[in-house]
């Protein structure tokens, strides 16, 4: 495997990066920082297509090297899952290749069986369909390897990403524990996973941390955040305590890790509609047991609504009966669903220090922010700023050394749902909303819009920087948006 491919994803690259083809390979580029590589321009507004492509359904991100182009999509008429390989100067698909799934995943509606973004080492492809599991080709097509895995736990439906680590693949929220999974990039056969972990994590694509000598694997979990040793996957540190739910990656800049963990219905202004458990029990305790069943959950009662257009995003008491249920006997009693009520489920963003070992929640934390943390979103580290876009367009501006708002917080004038992590380049952050609008920010101490741009199709994939170019999905074309 190419060895510049690993260093680059360590935030290690040297001055041959110059002489390296233009690069985004895995989801949010080089280890996830969400940053352009390059200092080429990109654009202010996003009017000017050099080129447009139609899509299949799939809510994976562009993956790039050199002139290609990855993706995946769903054909749903057809029933079939594919990659694509798209020429990066032109648009034009190259190859497709039809994945060996029995039967499509079902998924939550604002998701796809196509959700997980393609990863890339410069010589192979690596792809994941919680339909089937892993596959690789070359660039030219050619299947290399399989890896059939077991369906994907998440009740919404697969989305993590696979991602490149010198010699293994790694892909997180792996069987009934969520567990992380290491194959051999040549191979596809298991070299590792990690057992026994105390959080189980389904939708966060890891990123790697250097610690000395060592490189660990950070991966944000329900109820905390945990580490391992990329070498063998042993655990290395953890931080319990934090929200039962995380969808977003981590970021680094600065020194720090930084780490949101969000529960739609957990922020202090923003809590779940929960009805009296007495009403719910006299209209659905079907036995009379004075506990509400999995089988008697109403699948009606909406318990959070997250502001998107047409009621996208709602969310219903049967869909989270997990976090309701804390004993698992598959019943909600009044203890249980009162206890929602008083808990403060601690939505933040974490910034942490280097060199921790074992629980580091009273040692290594350097500061803690508790408003604006998003629910699906990564945290992008620009130009010594974390940003921040929650659901309602409210974006958080944080300063990376103190944790102080750089600038008071804002609403986007879109507002409505974000699924779509925000990006940056040359001086700009770029930020999509699930209705279409994109809106470019001036990188600053103060909130500047540069333009918002309505593309009329619903964006939920992150966009990829490469060579002064913005490669932009919506939800049936690829484009493809340069300066003027």
């Amino acid at each position: 495997m190419h060895s510049f491919c690993f260093l680059a994803l360590m935030g290690l690259a040297s001055q041959t990066h110059a002489q390296e083809p233009p690069r985004w390979p895995q989801f949010r580029g080089v280890n996830g920082r969400a940053v352009a590589e390059d200092a080429k321009p990109l654009p202010s507004a996003l009017k000017h297509a050099r080129w447009k492509t139609p899509l299949p359904e799939g809510w994976s991100s562009p993956c790039i090297w050199g002139e290609r182009i990855f993706l995946t999509g769903h054909d749903g008429d057809a029933k079939k899952l594919e990659t694509i390989c798209i020429h990066r100067g032109d648009g034009k698909i190259l190859w497709r290749q039809t994945a060996p799934a029995e039967k499509i995943e079902r998924v939550y509606k604002v998701n796809s069986p196509a959700s997980s973004t393609p990863t890339t080492d410069g010589a192979r492809v690596v792809v994941y369909f919680g339909s089937y599991g892993l596959l690789c080709y070359d660039f030219a097509g050619k299947e290399l390897w399989r890896r059939p895995l077991g369906p994907p736990r998440a009740g919404f439906g697969s989305a993590t990403s696979p991602i490149c680590a010198g010699e293994l693949v790694l892909l997180n929220g792996q069987g009934k524990d969520g567990h992380l999974l290491a194959v051999d990039a040549q191979t596809g056969k298991t070299v590792w996973t990690t057992e026994g972990t105390p959080f189980s994590s389904d939708y966060p694509v890891p990123i790697l941390w250097q610690q000395g000598k060592r490189i660990e694997v950070v991966v944000p979990a329900r109820g905390g955040m945990i580490t391992f040793d990329l070498k063998d996957g042993k655990r290395r540190w953890w931080i319990p305590g934090l929200s039962p739910e995380a969808n977003s990656s981590p970021a680094l800049g600065d020194g720090l890790l930084f780490v949101a963990t969000h529960l739609p219905g957990g922020d202090p202004d923003r809590r779940m509609a929960l009805p009296e458990f007495a009403e719910i029990l006299k209209k659905h305790d079907k036995n009379k047991d004075l506990k509400l069943s999995r089988q008697e959950a109403p699948t009606d009662l909406r318990i959070f609504q997250r502001d998107g257009k047409d009621g996208v995003g709602e969310i219903f008491l049967h869909q989270m009966f997990w976090l309701f249920d804390k004993n698992k006997d598959n019943h909600i009693d009044a203890a249980e669903y009162n206890s929602i009520l008083k808990t403060p489920f601690n939505n933040s963003l974490l910034a942490i220090r280097p060199g921790g070992d074992g629980d580091i929640s009273a040692s290594h934390i350097a500061f803690q922010v508790k408003k604006g943390a998003p629910e699906v979103p990564s945290p992008l580290y620009y130009q010594g700023r974390i940003w921040m876009v929650r659901n309602g367009g409210i974006l958080t501006v944080i300063d990376a050394k103190s944790g102080k708002e750089a600038f008071p917080q804002t609403r986007l004038s879109p507002g409505g749902i974000f699924y779509a992590s925000p990006v940056a380049g040359d001086g700009k952050v770029y930020l999509a909303s699930d209705a279409g609008v994109v809106i470019v920010l001036k990188s600053s101490e103060r909130y500047e819009v540069l333009s918002e741009v309505d593309l009329g199709e619903t964006i939920r994939a992150t966009p990829a920087l490469v060579d002064g170019v913005i490669y932009l999905r919506t939800a049936g074309h690829l484009y493809a948006f340069a300066a003027k």
